[in-house]
């Protein structure tokens, strides 16, 4: 089991589940930006299994491909992005693994016409800015009606001037940090390519002066198909 970033001990409980109770030996690999609590989780559970039963192995991206080329191991469940997805794909043929690929999305929601604008926009908001976007599930992108769209862009905007940015033991905290800086720089990127390409950034699109890798919900209005932020997953705070 290879697992992702933004859910380690979840992901991983998830795949050692299903693997442990039909009877199988696994190896838990977790992301190398989390892998502390994945580690705690084989350290807990270290003497409820025979030695060699659950095992977990951190380190960088070479250890997922060595794990994924082994001979010695039947099946492969990975959560992560496409591109990895490809590159584990390719990496299995020679061996022809069973494979369950979990990979990113570009999740859209519609608002229709007679919509209730101020209702729906703080559901929107908490759908596109959970865990501070980096949720496979998160919505990415929305289609609104033009007769309602000006005034849904004014609404999330003000969700996002109003959201609470910074540290997560304050209790007043609504939103952390992008986990990485790979990351943080992607979801930059995206978000000045729509600016430059003539889209409107109606709120956020900024660090809050706390240092780490902290950046404002953000909210891109009139951005046009063929933009990198419509047609990619950003992973992050922006909608």
């Amino acid at each position: 089991g290879i697992t992702p970033w933004n859910f380690p001990p979840l992901m991983g409980a998830w795949k050692m589940a299903e693997a442990l109770v039909t009877g199988n030996t696994m190896v838990l690999k977790p992301s190398p930006y989390t892998p502390l609590s994945t580690l705690l989780l084989g350290e807990v559970l270290a003497d409820s299994f025979p030695a060699g039963v659950f095992n977990v192995v951190s380190g960088n991206n070479d250890v997922g491909k060595w794990i994924t080329e082994h001979p010695d191991v039947a099946k492969i469940s990975f959560t992560g992005s496409t591109r990895t997805g490809k590159a584990i794909q390719a990496a299995t043929s020679g061996t022809l693994k069973r494979l369950t690929l979990e990979l990113g999305g570009n999740d859209a929601a519609v608002v229709l016409p007679g919509s209730d604008v101020k209702k729906l926009a703080p559901q929107l908001f908490g759908g596109a800015m959970r865990n501070t976007g980096q949720v496979c599930v998160a919505i990415k992108r929305l289609f609104v009606h033009e007769s309602q769209y000006e005034e849904m862009v004014g609404e999330l905007a003000a969700c996002a001037k109003a959201a609470k940015v910074g540290d997560g033991m304050d209790k007043d905290t609504q939103y952390g940090p992008i986990n990485n800086k790979m990351q943080f720089d992607r979801v930059t990127e995206l978000v000045e390519d729509a600016r430059k390409a003539g889209a409107t950034v109606a709120a956020g699109a900024s660090a809050p002066g706390t240092g780490g890798y902290f950046y404002s919900p953000t909210i891109v209005s009139h951005v046009k198909e063929g933009v990198r932020i419509v047609d990619e997953e950003q992973f992050g705070p922006v909608l």
